[in-house]
């Protein structure tokens, strides 16, 4: 519901601030008081057109501002708006919405105090409010939506029964969507392939024929700096050998004349102890080396063949490493996935058969279901129908009627992806639309192709009492729904709307005394003298000032003992 709107500086708007009812909010007042404006605010507010000629006189912005609290029913889907657009969220479906324009023609949009531009207000303004001027903001008029509320009204007239195949319906459709993406992404991963085969297969004999192993080429390198370095390596390990073991004076030898003397003199110096330990263990890893570096004397050789296979086999990997990535790991990975695109190119064939089989299968038990989804619409419609006709009947249209439009679609084939992609929708094989005539000899139109102004305000009230408990709208808006009756069809308009209000926030503007009456709220909008200018100003009634505001409705101005006495008899009813 609508808890607060604050209006600044809009016309002769300047300090506007509103608590709102949950029930039935009324707002009443002379002509050209500035009753719309409060429409065209909501409106703005719910991201619709800005006119920088609304900005009061000399005033630098305007600023309006709502305090909205989301049902249950909507709060999931506000969430989920709000996760999208990364939107702060207040939490237990409250939303603060603003919007600002400014005299210099740029306007501002805010949500929780997060910017957003005017798509994310209609958005949400979608999901919470159903303004009723003009074809503003109407969901009925979104024929998309008909499917949808006419299975919400089902599901509460025949209960669970209904909602367990709708939801069985829509889980085998997901699953059937799913096959059907699988199916539609290997077609054109094989198309892919199979445009690319020669390619692939060229990429891979050439890698194949080089048959890189990981690592290899850094052994390589290694290998061939130790074999284009042979003689020095041999020399510079026949000199180590020899300073360290092989020749007198060696550092072995010498080592072993300072283990000598230093134990002649160990018992007199506790310290040369630890000292004679360490020079042990230097001893033990010195002989230790020298012996690697035999062994590697010993098995030392390379044949200057050797030398010239290598660079020829490093030219290759370094051909390979330019051409497909950089690095053996790149050209491995590579390899090993043009075996996989390769090995899938022989199987797709079993793969789309295999996904044929499944979707064949899914799809013919999911047109089952649509199937007998539409039978229970076609024939349960006729009661919405005849609800739909009768309230139509109590606001005015006495000769009104209202149909269901519901057209399935026709399978052409029994098999294959493309017509079960074509034929069945997330709501089945039902195309509906909500049908009306208004006077005796028309034709059936469309709902979103009725006349706009009030009569259309008096049919979308008409349907959506029927709905109440299937549309999930939080606020409903009626600007001037009493155009064109007055008496008793205005006091059943006033019940119907009193009604509806126990399932949606209303707020209503009207002239008619029948329908001020039934107000939870009401509110008088007048226009007042402020210093050399003139002001809009809006008030909550008391009660006693309803009964002289609904007397005025009745008799004028001049309000008379017999108009207070009719004021009280119809806000008794």
């Amino acid at each position: 519901m609508l808890e607060k709107l604050i209006i600044k500086n809009y016309l002769l708007l300047k300090n506007i601030e509103m608590d709102l009812s949950a029930g039935f909010n009324i707002i009443t007042g002379e002509t050209g008081a500035g009753k719309s404006i409060l429409i065209n605010a909501l409106m703005l507010l719910m991201g619709g057109r800005a006119d920088y000629s609304i900005i009061s006189k000399n005033k630098e912005k305007m600023i309006i501002e709502g305090v909205v609290k989301v049902s249950g029913e909507n709060s999931k889907t506000i969430s989920k708006i709000l996760k999208e657009h990364d939107i702060e969220s207040l939490g237990a479906g409250n939303l603060i919405i603003r919007r600002e324009l400014y005299s210099k023609a740029y306007s501002r949009c805010f949500v929780n105090d997060s910017p957003v531009g005017t798509n994310e207000l209609k958005e949400i303004g979608e999901v919470i409010i159903d303004i009723h001027s003009q074809n503003e903001h109407q969901s009925l008029l979104r024929k998309e939506l008909h499917i949808e509320l006419l299975d919400s009204y089902l599901a509460k007239k025949e209960g669970k029964k209904f909602s367990d195949k709708l939801e069985s319906y829509k889980a085998e459709y997901n699953e059937l969507q799913e096959y059907l993406n699988q199916y539609e992404s290997t077609q054109h991963r094989k198309e892919e392939l199979d445009n690319k085969r020669n390619f692939l297969e060229f990429q891979l004999r050439e890698i194949t024929e080089v048959d890189p192993a990981p690592g290899e080429d850094d052994s390589l390198e290694s290998e061939l700096k130790t074999g284009e370095n042979i003689e020095g390596i041999q020399q510079g390990l026949a000199l180590a050998y020899g300073n360290l073991y092989d020749e007198a004076g060696s550092v072995i030898e010498r080592l072993k004349v300072v283990e000598k003397e230093l134990g002649k003199i160990g018992e007199y110096n506790n310290d040369i102890a630890e000292i004679l330990k360490d020079i042990a263990e230097t001893s033990t890893t010195l002989n230790e080396a020298s012996r690697q570096i035999g062994s590697m004397m010993d098995n030392l050789s390379f044949d200057p063949a050797r030398v010239e296979e290598i660079r020829e086999r490093l030219y290759k990997l370094q051909f390979l490493k330019k051409k497909y990535g950089g690095s053996i790991a790149e050209v491995v990975k590579l390899r090993e996935g043009l075996e996989k695109d390769l090995g899938l190119v022989d199987n797709f064939d079993e793969k789309i058969k295999e996904f044929d089989k499944k979707i064949s299968s899914a799809g013919t038990s999911l047109m089952k279901k649509a199937q007998e989804l539409s039978k229970i619409r076609k024939e349960r419609s006729k009661t919405l129908e005849t609800e739909v006709v009768k309230v139509l009947n109590e606001v005015g249209f006495e000769n009104g009627e209202f149909k269901v439009e519901i057209n399935s679609g026709t399978q052409t084939k029994k098999s294959g992806p493309p017509d079960y992609a074509k034929d069945i929708g997330p709501n089945g094989i039902d195309d509906v639309e909500f049908m009306v005539k208004i006077n005796k000899g028309d034709e059936f139109s469309p709902l979103r192709k009725t006349a706009s102004g009030g009569e259309v305000s008096r049919i979308m009230l008409a349907v959506k009492t029927v709905l109440a408990d299937a549309d999930n709208v939080d606020i409903l808006v009626f600007d001037e729904i009493d155009t064109g009756i007055s008496g008793r069809i205005a006091q059943k308009v006033g019940r119907v709307m009193k009604n509806l209000s126990e399932y949606h926030q209303v707020i209503a503007i009207t002239h008619l005394a029948q329908i001020a009456a039934l107000a939870s709220e009401h509110y008088e909008v007048s226009k007042e003298e402020e210093g050399e200018g003139t002001i809009t100003r809006i008030r909550a009634l008391d009660k006693n000032e309803k009964v002289i505001e609904v007397a005025k409705l009745l008799s004028g101005e001049k309000v008379t003992d017999a108009s207070i006495k009719s004021a009280k008899e119809l806000m008794k009813n």
